[in-house]
């Protein structure tokens, strides 16, 4: 703690520059210390060998201490410009055999890790039952999907560019009966530089990835080649492995 102004005005900044002299030398001295302790530890670290750590481990302490600083953060702030906007079209034939109506939707987002676009179709034919002969009176049909172009995913502290593709939800209702002709749901494409991904209801059924194809269920309907080898499923034979090389 600095000392109490005590005496003339002169005597007070002397005490005031000997107290900061002496702080000063202080802080230096610990500096010292400091710096040959770090320097004594490197060296020794350099004697037994040690290794530089391995990229995983790199990684794994870089997401602890992201996620230490963000659980711990006494201020947050994020500034991102955001692009939002949508777009309507509507078609419709009327004759008389029926009516055929088409609505179609498309939504823009834009922001600096990506842009993503939603799409939304709709189609509903009616048939004049007295002017045609057809299997149904009312049929409709729907889909949703998105196409994503920017930050698709992450490798720990690194982001990774891409593309990704997504039928949400594809339908097809005959309104005669009621019956679901059609229905498709969360299907998914990923593409960046590295790898080709394919998901099904969330999860991962197919990839490609260093020079190989990685599926999870393979159910080839015909034929199966492997290098000089076929394989075939013959209603009389059953299972016939083929040699087919030269």
């Amino acid at each position: 703690m600095p000392p109490v102004p005590e005496g003339s005005p002169g005597e007070q900044i002397a005490a005031q520059y000997a107290y900061l002299f002496q702080m000063a030398q202080q802080l230096n001295l610990a500096l010292e210390q400091w710096d040959g302790a770090a320097q004594t530890s490197r060296a020794a670290a350099s004697d037994a060998g040690a290794r530089p750590e391995s990229a995983e481990a790199v990684a794994a302490g870089y997401e602890r201490l992201r996620a230490l600083i963000v659980k711990t953060a006494d201020t947050v702030e994020q500034k991102m410009e955001r692009l939002r906007t949508e777009l309507a079209g509507q078609y419709m034939a009327l004759s008389d055999f029926g009516t055929y109506v088409e609505r179609l939707n498309a939504v823009i987002e834009a922001d600096p890790s990506a842009l993503t676009q939603y799409y939304r179709y709709f189609s509903q034919l009616r048939s004049a039952v007295d002017a045609v002969d057809a299997r149904f009176t009312a049929y409709r049909t729907a889909t949703e999907g998105y196409i994503k172009t920017g930050i698709v995913d992450r490798d720990g502290a690194v982001p990774i560019y891409g593309v990704a593709v997504g039928q949400d939800l594809e339908t097809s209702v005959d309104e005669d009966t009621g019956d679901t002709v059609i229905e498709k749901s969360h299907f998914r494409a990923v593409f960046t530089a590295r790898r080709l991904a394919f998901w099904e209801d969330g999860v991962e059924v197919a990839h490609v990835s260093d020079h190989r194809l990685y599926i999870n269920h393979v159910a080839a309907l015909s034929s199966l080649t492997v290098g000089q080898w076929r394989l075939t499923g013959e209603a009389s034979d059953g299972l016939v492995i083929k040699w087919i090389g030269g």
